[in-house]
């Protein structure tokens, strides 16, 4: 199997153990879940997949971080208490996803069940030399760890811009640095929704220190692959890099695995650009495996303009292919076996396996109408190695 790897920039072979941890940083649960969450978790569910089909257990953990600025800013504009924004849509999100046929995660973890370890680790790295100070606040002092944003490749002046953009502050007087990050954030207003007594003081951890904690606590470090939306490469997941040094592990994980994003009107999907697309909308109308096998026509280190039109062309590709499935000789069944294990092997070429598909539809289809059995269960597995069997 080969996959790209973020941090050596470049197709790499991996070996998985036995037994393959994986951690993905997951959503913000303050809006329903749209394609670009979708079309993320389900190259991790594709991956899972594939190595539980090579004989791999796999125990995946995927986050809930429901302890984030956005929820707080959402739940005060609609008048009602933020924990219960929050699970609210964690129930929408979990929903949609079992609808959606992608296998539950080994654990699914919310930031605000770790505080105080959170805390913990934070009064650690505080220790090691690698915390400071800066009034209530504490930041991560990146000159204790010079490979700070290798694993990005970015150069210094566009880390500095994307650390403004995602949730830094460069700015900030007091620091030592720059790209100082967040550790933890001290809180004396008494009205403020989300603040936890610890040894830190009042207050609430930094987004960063979250994975850092809850991927260490529910795997071994260092686990096989890290994942996660492209848009996480800097600054979130080069801090849980360092965080992880200061908290004295050599690395993280073995391999870094990122999902490019799936666009609205040339925009990355998100709420604030109103350019969203619910998955629960489209499953109104269209069955799951309609809508997974529409996100396939991207690859995941592409992604894309999202185009609707897709989801015809799905419904009839799935279609054709059930009416193929009826027709196919054992031969033609295995063949597309194959094919698929192979493209999902070569960096999960989602489009190989679209291919592979209608070359199967192609061979099969104007054959007489005489159902067959003889490749249903190859045919079978095919469509569960995909998601595609609900």
């Amino acid at each position: 199997m080969k996959l790209y790897d973020t941090a050596v920039r470049d197709y790499v072979q991996v070996n998985p153990p036995a037994r393959v941890d994986m951690y993905v940083c997951g959503i913000t649960p303050y809006d329903a879940a749209h394609l670009g969450h979708i079309f993320t978790f389900m190259t991790y569910d594709l991956l899972q997949r594939r190595l539980e089909d090579r004989g791999h257990e796999v125990r995946l953990v995927r986050n809930i971080t429901d302890v984030d600025e956005p929820i707080y800013a959402r739940a005060k504009t609609l008048g009602i208490p933020y924990t219960e924004l929050a699970c609210q849509e964690v129930a929408s999100f979990r929903t949609t996803m079992d609808k959606l046929g992608f296998k539950r995660p080994y654990a699914e973890p919310s930031a605000s069940e770790y505080i105080t370890h959170m805390a913990d680790t934070v009064q650690e790295l505080v220790e090691r030399g690698f915390g400071y100070r800066v009034d209530n606040d504490i930041y991560f002092d990146t000159s204790r760890f010079p490979e700070f944003g290798a694993l990005s490749g970015f150069s210094r002046h566009l880390q500095m811009g994307l650390a403004a953009m995602r949730g830094g502050d460069p700015k900030r007087a007091g620091k030592r640095q720059p790209l100082d990050f967040l550790l933890w954030k001290g809180i004396d207003d008494a009205t403020d929704p989300a603040r936890w007594e610890t040894p830190l003081g009042m207050g609430r951890p930094g987004w960063h220190i979250e994975c850092s904690v809850m991927a260490s606590e529910l795997l071994d470090v260092p686990f096989f692959i890290h994942g996660g939306g492209a848009d996480l490469i800097f600054p979130h997941h080069s801090a849980e890099v360092a965080q992880s040094f200061g908290m004295g592990h050599a690395e993280l994980a073995q391999h870094w695995m990122h999902v490019y994003p799936m666009l609205s009107d040339g925009e990355k999907m998100s709420k604030s650009l109103g350019n969203l697309v619910f998955a629960k909308d489209l499953l109104n109308d269209y069955e799951p495996a309609v809508i997974r096998l529409a996100l396939m026509h991207y690859h995941h280190r592409i992604g894309g303009e999202w185009q609707p039109e897709l989801l015809k062309e799905a419904e009839q590709l799935l279609h054709a292919f059930r009416i193929a499935s009826t027709k196919a000789s054992r031969q033609h069944a295995e063949l597309l076996l194959e094919r698929v294990r192979s493209a999902l092997d070569d960096d999960l070429n989602t489009l190989e396996v679209i291919d592979a598909m209608q070359a199967f539809i192609a061979e099969n289809i104007e054959k007489p109408s005489e159902p067959s059995t003889r490749g249903s269960d190859l045919i079978a597995q095919t469509l569960d190695l995909l998601g595609l069997a609900g």
